[in-house]
């Protein structure tokens, strides 16, 4: 028994997402982001589902077995959703509890690609909301006077950056033996949002690094430790960068635009590492005193312990043996032990016991 395709299935199928086109057209995503509506529902600007049952119908629909170009197409519309500055945030709600294909086999470039690609989209997802900020305008005022929550930030951005640019060696490859429009889309959407997360550090609008640059001396020298370590992730991740773009030169009519890079002078470079050198050597020398301070305070004040300590020990020794000898005392003259021990200190035990019985008798 063949089970009845929805309407919204039906389109998904037919469209270029799914369908064996060599690439996406993007007005079948539109269509999709209307949940293809019948001619009916467009007369009447109605939409019979709301946009998070779309995407979570379009994922759901996802089949489990797809050629790697299929593949490619698919991660392809999830990167430009993802992008989406209206629904976007949407989208990746719903694709977090996407589970992904099985990973196909390795041997084959095209598959090995569409899984490394599956990865990539996974990760950018997770700092998704971080892209779409890079896209926007960014007060930088707000970035230093919040510099460990930036300094994280652009930890989960470097992360994500140097994992694609790893990529490179397989993106060579597959490009020099499938040379496909497919691909060279692919990359065009990562270059882009490559570049976006890049120019976080420094751009026209941001300059958060040529800004650190320039004030680096005026903040505490833990955070501005922080920063210059991240200037150094930047100054490696430049390199990478432009070689990712090199790229582009492997398509045919792949034209992307490169921004103005920034290049500190090697007097600006050595300046930084001169200071910064001397700020470790402060921060460790303070840090050793710091702990042999604490330590000095905790053997001190060990010692004050244990001298207390067996002080208050012996005085209550001696209190308890003098006490001890008092109780002893008393009760030993009130029992008939009490005598013999007074006939044993006596030279004369006539005169001890006279002595004895007098002394019981002035007790009376």
């Amino acid at each position: 028994m063949f089970r009845k395709q929805g309407r919204f299935e039906k389109h998904l199928f037919e469209s270029s997402i799914l369908d064996s086109s060599e690439t996406v057209d993007l007005d079948d995503i539109k269509a999709m982001l209307q949940g293809y509506p019948s001619k009916e529902e467009e007369d009447q600007l109605v939409q019979s589902m709301t946009i998070v049952q779309i995407f979570k119908e379009f994922i759901r629909l996802i089949p489990l077995n797809l050629e790697p170009h299929k593949r490619l197409k698919v991660l392809l519309t999830f990167h430009v959703l993802m992008g989406d500055v209206k629904h976007g945030r949407l989208f990746v709600g719903q694709l977090c509890s996407w589970n992904g294909w099985l990973v196909q086999d390795t041997k084959d470039i095209l598959n090995k690609f569409a899984n490394v690609q599956t990865m990539i989209i996974q990760k950018l997802a997770v700092i998704a909301e971080v892209i779409i900020k890079s896209k926007l305008k960014t007060n930088i005022e707000g970035l230093f006077k919040d510099i460990d929550g930036s300094v994280m930030q652009f930890y989960k951005i470097i992360n994500c950056l140097n994992f694609i640019l790893a990529q490179y060696d397989l993106f060579f490859q597959v490009i020099q033996s499938h040379n496909r429009v497919i691909i060279m889309e692919v990359y065009l959407l990562l270059w882009n949002d490559v570049i976006a997360l890049y120019l976080q550090f420094e751009s026209q609008d941001y300059r958060f690094i040529r800004q650190f640059m320039d004030c680096y001396q005026q903040i505490d020298c833990k955070q501005s430790l922080q920063v210059y370590e991240l200037f150094n992730e930047f100054m490696k991740l430049t390199i990478f960068i432009k070689k990712f773009a090199q790229l582009s030169t492997l398509f045919k009519n792949c034209g992307i635009n490169e921004p103005k890079w920034f290049n500190p002078s090697k007097k600006d470079i050595e300046e930084l590492q001169l200071y910064f050198q001397n700020v470790k050597i402060y921060m460790t020398s303070r840090s050793k005193r710091t702990k042999i301070d604490k330590s000095s305070s905790q053997m001190l004040n060990g010692r004050l312990c244990q001298t207390t300590d067996r002080e208050l020990r012996k005085s209550s020794s001696q209190i308890m043996k003098s006490a001890d000898r008092k109780i002893n005392d008393q009760y030993l003259q009130n029992t008939t032990l009490g005598y013999i021990k007074k006939l044993s200190q006596a030279s004369n035990p006539t005169q001890a016991l006279q002595y004895t019985f007098e002394s019981d008798q002035k007790d009376l």
